[in-house]
């Protein structure tokens, strides 16, 4: 593999293995050092992976000085060179190609700058600018650049022949663009079209849009409506719809019973005997009767007059019509009054009823506020009875305390007695030597005084001496004065 970077290197025979191949690698410039342990033995599992590494380096290297060697032109020169940088730069590359392969050969003489290397590397540079030809050089490009117009008119004669199809493929170009605007054509229909259905229906959507907002203001009146019964009787929407449904029924009712009555009222007309007149007529007094229990029972007041007592089939048709126009109507508007006023009436023992519960939570949580604040109380009362037991418990260890401390004084009064015997005779002691140190006292300073006074007397009696001491002194200077001066 190495030998695709120097053509001209050969394994040394002696050399060890792990020793040549880490010259080499070292040589290349790969980053990281190939220890000898890497090899022993060979493929072992931590020496292998860091070979690997070096060989994929390896590799990587020999195919960047490939793709470098076959364009060696462009990258040292260019498109834009001056003669004489091209000049330097060949020279440069030719110097640097010879040296290296001298250095592949022997790598262990270029680590002493005093080595022969150096030295035939100096001379051999020397010799490469004096054989060079600077004329030689520039007739080698202009050869290369011969070379280069050459193969450019080569390829053009070889395109030569082509126009044809050249002419063929523009045609083909322009078939294209016309199905191309064909085809823009038929799109713009399309679409023109489909803006034409998109007018229509937003028309119909417009439309649409008008009828959804009539029926939301007539949903909205209809919610307004039930408000204000709401807010009037006191039902809500859900209890008015209820209240419907059942005034449905109660028509429908109304409605058989009327059909009933109208097949009794056809039978009626159809008989011909007093017995069936008698029976009609008990029937009747029948049905007013059970409606007569049914109010009673109701607690319903009807404000019409008494049903007569029909004496013949006329006038038994004549009950029967008023038992089905007014009876029957005034009947079905109190049932329907006894229905709100009993509704009105759940509505508000369903609030008194929430009033009641709100009550009762109210005084349930007033009551678990004394129940906390009677805890609170105990606590309190609880803590004040432990610390007035706690400060009786300590007047009572006072209280022993002084107990003691109060026998103990007592028992030293008693002892207290015998010492103040004794401080008495102490003191009597002490009375009577003071006494006889003031006698002493006396007897000494009259002593004292007799002596200063004997001392005085004596330093008088010295005085008068010394008088006349001085005097006689006096008297005879003069007289020495005086026979000096006469024998002088």
């Amino acid at each position: 593999m190495y030998q695709h970077l120097s053509k001209d290197y050969e394994y040394p025979e002696p050399a060890r293995l792990e020793d040549e191949v880490t010259q080499i690698f070292k040589g290349l410039g790969y980053p990281y050092p190939l220890k000898n342990s890497y090899y022993q033995p060979m493929g072992a599992s931590h020496g292998w992976p860091h070979l690997l590494d070096a060989l994929s380096w390896l590799v990587d290297v020999i195919k960047m000085n490939t793709t470098v060697a076959a364009n060696t032109q462009g990258i040292l020169f260019g498109d834009f060179l001056e003669q004489s940088k091209v000049q330097e730069k060949v020279l440069n590359y030719s110097w640097f190609a010879s040296i290296y392969k001298d250095y592949t050969n022997d790598r262990k003489g270029t680590e002493d700058k005093d080595s022969q290397f150096w030295k035939d590397a100096k001379n051999k540079l020397r010799q490469h600018f004096e054989n060079s030809n600077e004329y030689e050089d520039v007739a080698s490009n202009a050869k290369n650049v011969l070379q280069q117009l050459l193969f450019d008119c080569d390829e053009i004669e070889s395109e030569r022949g082509q126009e044809q199809t050249y002419v063929e493929d523009i045609a083909r170009m322009r078939d294209d663009i016309r199905k191309a605007v064909e085809y823009l054509d038929s799109v713009e229909r399309v679409k023109e079209h489909k803006d034409a259905e998109m007018v229509k229906v937003k028309g119909e959507l417009e439309s649409k849009v008008l009828e959804k907002e009539k029926l939301l203001r007539m949903v909205n009146e209809l919610k307004d409506r039930i408000e204000q019964q709401k807010m009037i009787h006191g039902c809500s929407g859900k209890e008015v719809r209820q209240m419907n449904l059942e005034n449905s029924k109660d028509k429908e009712m109304v409605a058989e019973l009327q059909a009933e009555l109208d097949e009794v009222s056809k039978e009626m007309w159809r008989m011909k005997n007093d017995d069936s007149f008698k029976e009609q007529k008990a029937k009747f007094l029948q049905i007013i009767e059970n409606i007569t229990k049914l109010l009673s029972g109701l607690n319903v007041q009807l404000n019409l007059d008494p049903m007569p007592v029909p004496a013949d089939e006329k006038q038994l048709k004549v009950c029967w019509e008023t038992l089905n126009t007014v009876w029957v109507t005034e009947i079905s508007r109190q049932m329907h009054q006894r229905k709100l006023d009993l509704d009105t009436e759940k509505s508000r023992s369903a609030d008194k009823f929430a009033a009641a519960q709100e009550r009762i939570q109210i005084e349930n949580e007033m009551l678990c506020e004394a129940k906390k604040k009677e805890g609170r109380d105990e606590r309190t009362r609880r803590a004040e009875r432990d610390e007035w037991k706690a400060a009786r418990q300590q007047q009572e260890k006072r209280y022993d305390e002084l107990e003691n401390e109060k026998e103990v004084l007592m028992k030293k009064l008693h002892l207290d007695g015998s010492l103040e015997q004794e401080i008495k005779e102490e003191k009597d002691k002490m009375a009577k030597i003071e006494k006889e140190a003031e006698e002493k006292t006396q007897y000494l300073r009259s002593a004292i005084r007799q002596k200063v006074e004997a001392v005085e007397m004596e330093i008088a009696e010295i005085g008068q001496e010394k008088t006349m001491f001085h005097a006689e002194c006096v008297a005879v200077e003069k007289l020495v004065q005086e026979t000096c001066g006469s024998t002088y």
